[in-house]
């Protein structure tokens, strides 16, 4: 009973909030808001906004982190840039991606060397050394710290919020190495220069804690709670509740060494309530798993069974989000690094195509220009020996044809070799040429209506493949992944017309998956029929439904368009006739029904695999 009752309070978390954001999220998000300029501000303002996200909504903080690397590079700006690399090199190391992580590191690291902001490789140096405590090599996390460490010492004005991070963290390496003595010098260190820092809401509660642990690992508990209390109170004061989180945490863990197990669970549970507060299932999961090791050493074990399963429903929630949030991030890294890549590869491509069209252009104007050159001199001694002797003259004329025919035969070589050369991979774009220039003698519109073709065909086929890929990834299988990438393509289709539509799936659908040729053809039959709604139907109203019935999917679509005569339609495109070759292969029905002004109906019904 305990248990289904938790259970529905977890699906009701789910439902309303996915997690709370402190004020620092709200107040950055606040700012976006009322700051629409695309300025170097904007991107240092996606730039905390990402990282304060990434331990909460990592799809959250991806988004930013892309919106803030695509605005620096149209300002152009390298400290902005390395900025967002920061971010991505943040995100990937949260993912395990250490190496990945790494990699965006040393880009920005490279960006703030030749911008010359030593803050910025600090920053790097310090989260390189992140890494490395994350994959537990802590000698050369040791390394890297030290080195941040200098170049903040030796900044003509010493960046002491920068230090104090320092400060901390090789505290806390050496804390994490035995080293306990060295780890609080460290760390009392840290704490002078964060009580001097700018902006030190964060890093004053956290060197409070490192201390608070140290004392801890000596068997200093009053000392330890001291310093605990104090962080707990800094954290306060600022809404750090993760902080908050981990402060009680470690004042649990200083009760609990002292058996008093009363006082362990007391803090326990007001790190329970706190991570309820900030909306994080990950820690609330964390803090049931260890009330019930609590209640376990207690020989509580009904208890400590309750929180056990309480535990398991929240890491079950967490791991079925994870994966909605693993697909978004491919999908996010996809459109942000892959495309990126695909044009920079197609810019080259074309640079090269334009460079060696302008060196073979150049080319064949030096050439008749020679031979204009060559004619006007021909030309113009035969005028001054025209009254020569024949002989001389008949020379002349020789000379000339001669001439003219070396030049004849070197425009055919010229002509033969451009022919071969190109080949028959750019045949496509000689032709387009062609009717360039002829377009160009006549309005610019036109000549824009067929660069638009251009563009045009080859956005379609980037979509092809685009609709390729999607469809062999493992993770869109289900038929949910398949309908939502339906309605996206609906809202891009139907949107720019202003066609309302309706889009309703039947909810026993959700969990089902498609085979692979299933799915790839019944989302083509879906895409043809959205498509040709858009174009010529001219509808104001679009209805799309997708149920199961008598172990057959069915997919219907409506609109309330001009219709069309079916017989007098066909044969004119491949569009209707793809569809009925499809649902052929899929062993499937397609009824099409339509009448002039009395819109059309499509309906496509599949059998379901066992």
């Amino acid at each position: 009973m305990i248990l289904r009752r938790y259970i529905g309070i977890v699906l009701w978390a789910l439902g309303t909030v996915v997690c709370a954001q402190n004020k620092m999220v709200d107040s950055l998000r606040h700012w976006l808001d009322t700051h629409p300029a695309l300025d170097s501000a904007r991107v240092v303002t996606l730039h905390r906004l990402s990282y304060r996200l990434s331990e909460i909504d990592q799809a959250a903080a991806w988004r930013y982190a892309n919106e803030a690397n695509q605005l620096a590079k149209q300002l152009n700006n390298q400290v902005n840039l390395g900025q967002s690399f920061i971010n991505y090199a943040i995100l990937e190391s949260l993912e395990g991606n250490y190496a990945k992580g790494q990699e965006y590191y040393l880009k920005a690291l490279r960006l703030f060397e030749q911008s010359g902001w030593e803050r910025g490789q600090a920053i790097c140096l310090n989260n390189i050394a992140e890494n490395y405590k994350s994959m537990n090599q802590l000698p050369k996390a040791l390394e890297y710290t030290f080195k941040a460490l200098e170049l903040n010492q030796k900044q003509e004005k010493p960046e002491k919020r920068g230090m104090a991070v320092n400060h901390e963290q090789i505290g806390d390496l050496y804390r994490r190495m035995g080293r306990y003595e060295e780890s609080l010098k460290y760390l009392q260190k840290g704490l002078v220069l964060a009580k001097d820092a700018d902006q030190n809401y964060q890093i004053l509660p956290q060197i409070l804690l490192g201390i608070g642990r140290n004392y801890n690992h000596r068997r200093e508990f009053s000392t330890a709670l001291d310093y605990l209390n104090q962080a707990i109170e800094r954290s306060q004061i600022h809404g750090e509740k993760l902080l908050q989180i981990q402060c009680y945490q470690e004042i649990a863990q200083t009760y609990r060494l002292q058996q008093n197990f009363e006082k362990a669970k007391e803090y326990l549970q007001k790190a329970f309530e706190t991570a309820q507060e900030f909306g994080s299932l990950v820690e609330t999961a964390k803090l049931n798993k260890e009330l019930a090791a609590l209640e376990e050493l207690q020989g509580n074990f009904r208890e400590a069974l309750a929180y056990f399963q309480k535990y398991k429903v929240l890491n079950d929630s967490i791991e079925q989000k994870k994966n909605v949030v693993r697909a978004e991030l491919v999908e996010l890294k996809y459109n942000a690094f892959e495309k990126d890549k695909e044009n920079q590869r197609l810019k080259q491509i074309k640079a090269a195509q334009e460079a060696e069209l302008h060196q073979k252009t150049a080319l064949i104007v030096a050439l008749a220009l020679i031979v204009v050159l060559l004619m006007g001199f021909i030309g113009y001694a035969f005028y001054q020996n025209r009254l020569k002797e024949i002989r001389d003259a008949q020379k002349v004329q020789a000379e000339t044809i001669r001439q003219m025919q070396l030049s004849d035969k070197i425009r055919t070589q010229i002509a033969r070799d451009l022919h071969d050369d190109l080949g028959a991979t750019l045949s496509g774009v000689a032709m387009l040429s062609q009717a360039a220039k002829r377009q160009v003698r006549e309005t610019d519109s036109q000549l824009r209506e067929l660069l638009d073709l251009i563009s045009v065909n080859s956005q379609r086929t980037v979509a092809t493949i685009r609709d390729i890929i999607w469809t062999t990834r493992p993770m869109n299988d289900s038929l949910e992944s398949m309908l939502n990438k339906m309605r996206i393509f609906a809202s891009e289709m139907l949107d720019p017309k202003g066609i309302n539509y309706e889009f309703c799936v039947a909810n026993d659908l959700e969990e089902y998956k498609l085979p692979s040729n299933q799915q790839y053809n019944f989302y083509l039959i879906f895409k043809e029929a959205i498509n040709n709604v858009a174009k010529y139907a001219q509808a104001r109203h679009v209805w799309v439904q997708v149920f199961k019935e008598n172990d057959r999917l069915h997919l219907r679509i409506k609109d309330d368009g001009v219709g069309f005569d079916k017989e007098a339609v066909r044969g004119s495109g491949n569009g209707l006739f793809n569809m009925e070759k499809r649902v052929e292969e899929l062993d499937g029905n397609l009824l099409v029904r339509s009448a002039i002004d009395e819109g059309t109906v499509i309906a496509l019904t599949l059998p379901l695999a066992a």
